[in-house]
């Protein structure tokens, strides 16, 4: 059995369905979250039409009423979404399928009369969703720059392909779903747990060296007194000696610190005494916590394993997130990596260079680091003023600085000359560079940055023909 979110052929006849049921409808409302969007259909039973990117389950499915709750939990929406207010009040008019490639196109009427177009690509490393104005603009996009495919209208026979099928639900697609959602929420979780188990493992086994150390408090005593006895016999400058234990008469080896008098080393070596018996008590407390915790992570991923077998794996493990919440980091919830390659809604000043290519700049210090150091993919390109201070500049990639064009280069680097405190300057040298280059260093101040390699070019300051405030 072919799936339609997969094979060209059963996708087109699975939008053809669509398209003969659910053309003519408005649009109830609209939600999306981080990688789907869904839109809601008027009508009596509660029809939506859900678009995916979900890493391992890219696709889209009609789905009625409300979704699975655990499925429901998992696609959480994102408040005041983008798309809510450019589809408020809009008309599904027509849905079809690119003729050569897969990708699911909506054309749509909004409040002012105006047609748009949303649409879903299913193919590539990963997947899109766009919604296009009627004159080309890009209105929104999950990723920018879009494919070149989704830059332009849907071609000629969009809305004509594929023989329509009888199953519109496609509730198999839901079932995949499902199944890759809880899957990577296992690998999530999993890999979450196994952090804080490598760590208190690591404070474990600490803890018992210095449990071990500690215990020598009473070995630092014999020493002090045996040094107290004769500490009338002994000068400054002396680093070791020898006494008998006032205890036994065993000689002992006494290390001094040359640079302190008699009397001084008598106080260290009391000291030391004094600091392991206070410290045994609390390091024997701290260890058995530690050993406690382990016994509670051993819990846990025990329940995390048998989670993952059970007959509905995913409402299992959003279960085992709120049983086992304590035992995992609080602010590392399941999720995507900071690095990813997505826009966040950070306040930087932003630029658009030729209508494709989005720059950002810091306004202050703390934006810069901000920036460089954790609003930034690791292949975006970084430009700084070289020699002067001034804003970070991050000129967004996708993941492909190899198809960054040279003049794009060059006007964001006029921007950070622009920016910087050379730009009333004829020429300004900018170092760029991948944004994998730069470092911040250890307890350096904010906005302060190194590369590790670099490039640099001359641009007159300023904005270049092309380039539009964001």
């Amino acid at each position: 059995m072919s799936t339609p979110w997969t094979d060209h052929a059963a996708l087109a006849g699975l939008l053809a369905g669509w398209r003969g049921v659910f053309s003519g409808r408005e649009l109830f409302t609209v939600t999306a979250g981080r990688d789907w969007v869904r839109l809601h259909l008027a009508g009596d039973e509660k029809a939506g039409l859900l678009l995916s990117d979900v890493p391992g389950a890219r696709g889209l499915c009609a789905v009625t009423g409300r979704l699975p709750e655990p499925l429901h939990v998992a696609l959480a929406p994102v408040r005041r979404h983008p798309l809510r207010s450019l589809l408020d009040g809009a008309r599904l008019d027509s849905v079809g399928m690119f003729p050569d490639d897969r990708v699911a196109a909506f054309a749509l009427t909004v409040r002012d009369g105006s047609s748009c177009v949303l649409m879903h690509r299913l193919f590539g490393p990963r997947g899109n969703t766009v919604l296009l104005a009627g004159d080309g603009r890009l209105l929104w996009g999950r990723h920018r720059p879009p494919h070149a495919l989704l830059a332009e209208q849907p071609p000629s026979g969009t809305w004509e392909t594929g023989p329509a099928v009888a199953d519109i639900v496609s509730t198999p697609y839901l079932d995949h779903l499902t199944a890759r959602l809880a899957n990577d929420l296992a690998q999530r979780s999993r890999a979450r747990l196994q952090r804080v188990h490598k760590g208190v493992a690591r404070l474990h086994a600490n803890l018992a060296r210095d449990l071990a150390g500690a215990g020598r408090g009473d070995e630092h005593r014999r020493r002090a007194e045996a040094l107290a006895a004769i500490l009338h016999t002994l000068s400054k400058g002396q680093a070791e000696i020898q006494a008998p234990d006032l205890r036994d008469g065993t000689p002992l080896v006494i290390v001094l610190d040359p640079a302190r008098t008699p009397a001084e080393n008598l106080e260290a070596w009391f000291r030391r005494a004094r600091k392991a018996d206070r410290g045994r008590a609390l390091i024997a407390e701290r260890l058995d916590a530690a050993a406690e915790r382990l016994a509670e992570l051993d819990a846990a991923a025990t329940a995390l394993d048998a989670a993952t077998t059970v007959p509905e794996p995913l409402a299992a493990l959003q279960q085992w997130i709120l049983d086992h919440g304590d035992v995992l980091p609080p602010n590392a919830k399941p999720g995507r990596s900071p690095h990813a390659p997505d826009q966040p809604a950070r306040p930087f000043r932003r630029y658009l260079v030729d209508g494709r290519w989005e720059v950002w700049v810091g306004r202050n210090n703390r934006e810069n680091d901000e920036l460089t150091h954790r609003a930034s993919h690791v292949k975006d390109l970084w430009f700084h003023a070289q020699g002067v201070t001034g804003s970070h500049v991050i000129l967004r990639t996708g993941g492909r600085p190899d198809l960054v064009p040279r003049a794009v280069v060059e006007k964001a680097a006029a921007l950070a000359a622009l920016h910087s405190k050379a730009r009333h300057a004829g020429l300004v040298p900018v170092v760029w560079t991948e944004r994998r280059y730069v470092r911040k260093p250890r307890k350096s101040a904010p906005g302060l940055a190194v590369c590790l390699r670099e490039k640099s070019l001359f641009v007159e300051p300023g904005v270049a023909p092309g380039v539009a405030t964001g």
